[in-house]
């Protein structure tokens, strides 16, 4: 590839009336009838399941805005010391809320979680399996997916660091309907 040089010139002009020439020829060119093949029988398709909202996701330029700090977030939630009965039950009311006051982003503040060290330091028995997230940040965005708020959210995706980084979720919702 390293050889590979730009035509220039003539030699460019050339080659571009070659290639709208062989364009011409081959669509004037009687079209050949299609090789027929013997009839298999064909599974029907299964009909897709019903979905109570579609699915999450944003157009890749509001992700992009997210994603660069660009968007303020109209309201803010702080989950911080609560657990979790008390962080769903909060989220569940915001949400809507917000939704209700027509904002579109909003940033829930979930903390990043104990360090591992800290955490065993204070349980007699630590699971193994337990990741090092804090348990909200990891069930935050399963709330979210419930059937319950899924209608309202359109995406989520991780807070610029700005607005609290990997402690924090931005939730863009739905554009309110009639009204």
């Amino acid at each position: 590839m390293r050889d590979v040089r730009r035509l220039r010139g003539a030699k460019a002009a050339k080659a571009k009336l070659e290639k709208k020439r062989v364009a011409r020829v081959s669509r004037d060119a009687p079209a050949l009838p299609a090789p027929t093949r013997p009839a298999t029988p064909v599974a029907p398709a299964a009909k897709p399941k019903k979905v109570s909202a579609p699915p999450f996701g944003m157009d890749g330029s509001t992700a992009d805005r997210l994603k660069r700090g660009k968007v303020e977030p109209d309201a803010t939630l702080d989950l911080h010391g609560m657990t979790q009965a008390q962080a769903h039950g909060r989220l569940v009311s915001f949400v809507r809320r917000a939704h209700e006051l027509s904002y579109r982003c909003i940033l829930v503040v979930t903390g990043k979680g104990a360090p591992r060290a800290a955490r065993e330091a204070t349980e007699a028995f630590a699971m193994p399996e337990r990741s090092n997230a804090g348990v909200l940040r990891v069930m935050v965005p399963r709330w979210l997916e419930e059937d319950a708020l899924r209608a309202l959210v359109v995406g989520v995706q991780a807070a610029h660091q700005r607005h609290g980084g990997a402690g924090a979720i931005y939730v863009y919702l739905r554009r309110k309907r009639g009204g």
